[in-house]
């Protein structure tokens, strides 16, 4: 079923705010081994919520740049197991990398949740 914009935003940023809420949740990592902890506890969580989020029907006019945020909010779920990977196998340099690159999809994941109407989206991600 397709949604008009507003039912779509409303019920787009109420999923990010209670998935964000969720990932909130989780202890913060203060070494390698933490760090793969929290990833391995996110991932199924932010993978969750990127369903709940696909599942919804954007309006017609709304669907080729939701398309988009959902591919970059996509990217940053993935990322998580490849920081997980990262941090099972003790790479410093490649945690490192792969925050960076993380970061740099979030601003860019941000923006076209902005541009979509969403505010809890655009704060976060699922």
């Amino acid at each position: 079923m397709r949604l008009t914009a507003e039912q779509w935003i409303a019920e787009a940023d109420r999923i990010c705010a209670e998935y964000e809420g969720r990932l909130d949740e989780l202890a913060q990592p203060d070494d390698l081994d933490g760090l793969a902890k929290m990833a391995a506890e996110a991932e199924p969580i932010a993978e969750e919520g990127l369903d709940a989020l696909r599942r919804l029907g954007p309006p017609d006019a709304l669907e080729e740049r939701v398309d988009e945020w959902l591919a970059r909010t996509a990217e940053n779920v993935r990322a998580i197991g490849e920081l997980r990977e990262a941090a099972e196998a003790g790479d410093e340099t490649r945690v490192q990398e792969l925050a960076s690159a993380g970061l740099d999809n979030e601003a860019a994941a941000d923006r076209l949740a902005r541009d979509l109407g969403l505010d809890e989206c655009a704060a976060s991600g699922p």
